[in-house]
């Protein structure tokens, strides 16, 4: 240090402990030892002394002057002597020096004494003479106390003294000491630390002045009026660059200094000068710092995150640092960079270079140990991140997407690479290899989107690894390809029919085979491989989507197969093997069925999938689905055919019963035997069809069940064709029907019933008057749906109202005209037409009860016009019956028997109200031949049946036959003239 900044401290702290000299001296002393100028301490004394002097303050008592004569007062140094007049009224300041061994004699005078130093022998000779005079005395000035004034009565020569009052006044030159800058202060502040540890009995310093140092240390901060900050500042640079090699410094002396530099930044004044230079020397002491302590975790495994417990140390040694960097004071002074920065910026390189050491390592790796190092980077990733995350983001730098960008674009090319290569060199007819390649490739997947979703989640933008599915795409087919074989090695190893006690598992409690269980464990599996792959392009999707529908279809159809193939062997119990292998087959298929959109992620394919190639998933799913189902379908229809013809014997036993009628019973046991009522017949028959049906519905699952129930009606269906009776009463055909249909309610059969057999039962139970009215009902249907082009036609105004009290209905016909016969030659043959009105059924509407008017002949006339209106009254419940008709029917009158020329019927049910005009459109009716229909009519053929042991059915088949002969060369006739016809539109 220099000189003068040596001098500037020895007189700062002279005038500090200028109250204590002994304090001072040991002060002074300490100064000079640490600074070590021991052997220049007097000379720093006699320097400094210009930087404290004395000063006495004189203040006369009244009456000072004695006979006109003034006080004179002699000050005596050790080198020279000068005199002073008092002031009598006021205070005479007299300046002493740096040194207060001097002495003062009083004495009088005429003349004013002039004001000076004197330096002649005579002066001082005189003054010594005088000091022979035992009235005068001598004050020595060293024995007044310093700052206070005491009164004080001094004698003169001739037995004469004074009163006044004496002060002793100290003087410090603060003003003339150079002040200290801030490196001067600084190596001050070094030198005394460095003392002060050599001074340890130990190897550490824990950075505490003793006594001494600190009063001396703080006593010239003070007096050169150093911040504290500055001071801390000043002591925590030093600690910062302290050499260990000697002594090592303790560190709770950096971490109570900082605490005390902390403390005390809010009072800091911005205007001084000692603060900006000593802000800038504290940012390079610690970007230093900062330096080498980077350098002394160069080492440590940053990337990929290891654990939270490496971060503890450094996150301890890195405190201090840390501390510094966060001090408020920084941004008060933005024109001197903070430390954050450097630190920020060693950080992020040191992160940068450790991830990018990291893909360089695996570059250099084989492909099992890239998926290897993939694998632990994503666990460490996902585990451990958190903390490395906290840590680095106090320091503002983000690991994740640091670290992420650093390794990005290199590890992506990586990764792309290897997947290449391991795909090009793939042997997929090699089992073994392709399954490896398989897991490898999928576990590669997961963990490369895992750290996708890490950095997702993060917000990272614009990395290549976001692309990865892209990588992909040629090896879904083998992940397909593998899982499907893997998983029928598997389903063969589940194939099993023995009793399965667990088929609560599966929400139904019949008799299901064993293996099942892990059978649909094994499907679900391939949908737990999709759902974690979570595919997010399309094309891969759609790929795996339809893949995986596919693979469970044909896991099914193996896995139905082989339970088809074991039940179907010869067995001691083989009904119970074909039920649980058709429950199984069922349970596998509705597993699959219920789930598929959930196994297939159709729901993830929705969301990433354009409509029309979800539409396309779809529509192939629906379809694989649909194959299977009616694959599976027949093989349990094949299995429950075999099964329902071990339960035949019940089936038949049950037909026969039901179509039995009374004259059965054998003629012996009759007169023993009571009458079974019909409706205690069908009971007992739906009894036993119950006990048969709730034993299959106990057995099989709910559409196994209506598979097997369809077998049974096919099988009962049969035996009733083969013993049911011809030529019966209504009755058994009645009972027979309805039982039957009770049959099929309870088989829950709808669509797989036997039509024909249950129509041929229903119509035979129709009564005689009944299968007419349906005759004349169908008659009148297909006339009016049928357009007629060649037929005769009558035009008919026809309604009808209701009268005497709405009980009777009156029928209005006004038969307008006819349309030409063409083929009828007037010229040759007399011709006289006429109409008959008649309401059919005879049955319904009896001769003796209800007319048939007539319409008068109209003569040799092709075209008749009649012009004549018939009223007709019905009751009103006959009228509305279904069937009841009105034939209209046109005669030739003839001399011996009328000539049919045609006849139309019109159903009463469609013949239209009267109108308040009463002006009904004219119908059109059609004239038919009598027989028109009869032979494609099926209720016609039933009655024609029913005539050899029904008296209606034979009088009405014969009324119609004997009106068939009467007009049977009436066809003829038409054939023969039909070239003369026109056709009627």
């Amino acid at each position: 240090m220099k000189d003068e900044a040596i001098e500037s401290i020895f007189a700062a702290l002279t005038i500090s402990f200028s109250d204590d000299l002994e304090h001072r001296n040991v002060i002074l002393r300490r100064f000079a030892e640490i600074f070590n100028i021991c052997d220049r301490l007097e000379e720093f004394y006699e320097k400094c002394q210009k930087y404290q002097t004395y000063s006495l303050q004189i203040r006369p008592h009244s009456g000072t002057i004695i006979n006109n004569q003034s006080i004179q007062v002699y000050i005596i140094e050790p080198e020279y002597c000068r005199g002073q007049s008092l002031n009598p009224n006021g205070v005479t300041k007299i300046e002493i020096g740096p040194t207060t061994n001097v002495s003062l004699r009083f004495g009088l005078s005429k003349e004013e004494t002039r004001k000076g130093i004197g330096r002649s022998a005579s002066l001082l000779k005189k003054v010594m003479r005088s000091d022979s005079k035992k009235n005068m005395e001598i004050l020595q000035i060293g024995q007044l106390p310093l700052g206070s004034a005491i009164k004080k009565s001094v004698n003169l020569m001739n037995n004469k003294a004074f009163t006044g009052e004496f002060k002793l006044m100290r003087i410090d030159h603060r003003n003339l000491v150079r002040m200290l800058d801030f490196d001067e202060f600084l190596e001050t502040a070094r030198v005394v630390h460095e003392w002060q540890s050599e001074q340890i009995d130990g190897s550490v310093y824990d950075g505490k002045l003793d006594n001494t140092s600190f009063s001396m240390f703080y006593s010239i901060a003070f007096f050169f009026e150093i911040p504290s900050f500055v001071l801390k500042v000043c002591e925590m640079t030093c600690f910062l660059v302290w050499d260990d090699t000697e002594t090592n410094l303790d560190e709770r002396a950096l971490t109570e200094v900082c605490i005390q530099m902390t403390a005390c930044e809010n009072d800091v004044d911005t205007g001084n000068p000692l603060m900006q230079p000593s802000l800038v020397y504290l940012n390079e002491c610690t970007r230093e710092a900062i330096i080498e302590f980077m350098d002394s975790i160069r080492d440590e495994p940053i990337f990929p995150p290891v654990s939270y417990h490496r971060l503890k140390p450094i996150n301890d040694r890195l405190k201090l640092i840390a501390d510094i960097c966060v001090l408020s004071i920084w941004d008060r002074f933005a024109a001197i960079s903070s430390p954050t920065e450097c630190l920020f910026e060693r950080f992020l390189e040191f992160l940068v270079n450790r991830s990018k050491q990291w893909v360089e390592r695996v570059e250099k790796m084989a492909f099992g140990d890239v998926c290897s190092c993939l694998q632990n980077l994503c666990n460490q990733m996902c585990s451990e991140s958190p903390s490395y995350q906290i840590f680095f983001q106090q320091f503002g730098i983000g690991y994740i997407s640091t670290t992420f960008r650093a390794i990005d674009e290199q590890i992506s090319r990586i990764l792309e690479n290897v997947l290449g290569e391991q795909l090009a060199k793939l042997d997929s007819r090699n089992p073994e290899k392709l399954e490896h390649f398989t897991k490898t490739t999928m576990r590669m997947f997961m963990n490369v989107r895992n750290l996708t979703e890490l950095a997702k989640n993060f917000k990272i933008s614009d990395l290549k690894l976001y692309e990865f599915e892209v990588w992909f795409k040629e090896t879904i087919v083998f992940w397909a390809y593998s899982w499907r074989e893997v998983t029928q090695k598997m389903v063969e190893r589940t194939i099993s029919l023995d009793e399965d006690g667990d088929s609560v598992k599966y929400g139904a409690r019949r008799p299901l085979p064993a293996g099942l269980y892990s059978f649909l464990c094994i499907q679900k599996g391939i949908s737990d491989d999709l759902c974690r792959l979570e595919f997010t392009l399309p094309q891969n999707l759609v790929t795996s989507s339809i893949s995986v529908v596919n693979i469970l279809c044909q896991n099914i159809n193996a896995y139905a197969k082989k339970l088809f193939g074991e039940a179907m062997r010869s067995h001691e119990e083989m009904a119970s093997r074909m039920v649980r292998a058709t429950n199984g087959i069922e349970q596998a298929m509705s597993f699959v069925e219920e789930g598929y959109e959930r196994f297939a992620q159709i729901g993830r394919v929705q969301q990433f999938v354009d409509e029309k190639d979800f539409a396309a998933v779809q529509t192939t799913a629906s379809r694989l689905l649909k194959l299977t189902r009616e694959t599976c379908e027949q093989q349990i229809s094949v299995l429950l055919s075999h099964y329902s013809q071990l339960k035949k014997e019940i089936v038949v036993k049950i037909a026969k019963n039901l179509t039995s009628d009374s004259r059965d019973s054998s003629s012996t046991l009759k007169p023993y035997m009571r009458e079974i009522s019909s409706n205690e017949k069908i009971d007992s028959i739906l009894d036993c069809c119950y006990g048969l049906i709730d034993d299959v519905r106990c057995l099989l699952l709910p559409n196994c069940f209506k598979i097997a129930t369809r077998h049974f009606a096919a099988i009962l269906e049969r035996e009733i064709r083969k013993n049911v009776k011809q030529n019966q009463i209504v009755e058994y055909y009645s009972n027979l029907y309805i039982t039957l249909k009770l049959i099929y309610e309870m088989l829950e059969i709808e669509d797989e019933k036997d039509i024909e057999l249950l129509s041929n039962l229903h119509l035979n139970s129709f009564s005689t008057f009944d299968l007419i009215l349906s005759y004349y009902d169908t008659l009148c249907d297909k006339i009016a749906r049928t357009k007629f082009f060649d037929a005769p036609t009558v035009d008919v105004n026809i309604s009808y109202s209701k009268i005497e009290n709405n009980e009777t209905i009156l029928i209005q016909i006004k038969l307008v005209k006819m349309s030409p016969l063409e083929w009828i030659d007037v010229l040759s043959e007399r011709v006289d037409l006429f109409v008959r009105l008649e309401l059919l059924p005879k049955m319904l509407f009896p001769s003796n009860k209800f007319e048939a008017p007539t319409t008068n002949p109209v003569p040799q006339s092709t075209r008749p016009q009649w012009k004549q209106l018939f009223e007709i009254r019905v009751p009103l419940e006959q009228y509305f019956t279904r069937g009841a008709c009105l034939a209209i029917s046109v005669f030739d009158h003839e001399r011996k028997i009328d000539r049919l020329i045609g006849r139309g019927y019109i159903g009463l049910h469609s013949v239209p109200p009267s109108c308040d005009e009463n002006r009904n459109d004219a119908i059109r009716v059609p004239l038919l031949p009598n027989d028109y229909s009869d032979h494609k009519n099926m209720f016609y053929q039933l009655i024609k049946n029913r005539a050899s042991h029904d008296a209606n059915a034979r009088e009405f088949i014969e009324t119609r036959q004997k009106r068939h002969l009467r007009i049977g060369d009436i066809p003829r006739y038409i054939r023969r003239n039909r070239s003369r016809v026109a056709t009627i539109q």
